[in-house]
């Protein structure tokens, strides 16, 4: 239903910030890859230090809470170019063309 959701957002509207969260990923080993699939163009690495990554757990389980930011971006851009996708680090700014 989710991945559902995505993908009509996306369709409505084309030029939004539509995030693959870690949530995705916690509830499917794969999942912030079928978020990008379905819609999704933002992911986003774990970039808090590991000494207060646990004042942000939002919910159990939480995948990438133990790894250094460097190591989850290298991780999440392998992920991503496995499905044909390059991470980028720019600003996010989504304009109409």
């Amino acid at each position: 239903m989710t991945l559902f959701c995505i993908g009509i957002l996306r369709l409505m509207f084309p030029y939004a910030l539509l995030p693959a969260t870690t949530a995705l990923g916690t509830i499917h080993p794969e999942g912030r890859e079928m978020g990008i699939r379905a819609g999704a163009n933002v992911v986003m690495p774990s970039l808090s230090p590991l000494s207060v990554r646990k004042k942000y757990l939002l919910y159990d389980n939480k995948i990438c809470t133990g790894d250094e930011a460097a190591e989850c971006r290298q991780c999440l851009n392998r992920r991503m170019e496995r499905i044909g996708y390059e991470l980028s680090v720019d600003r996010g700014d989504c304009k109409p063309h």
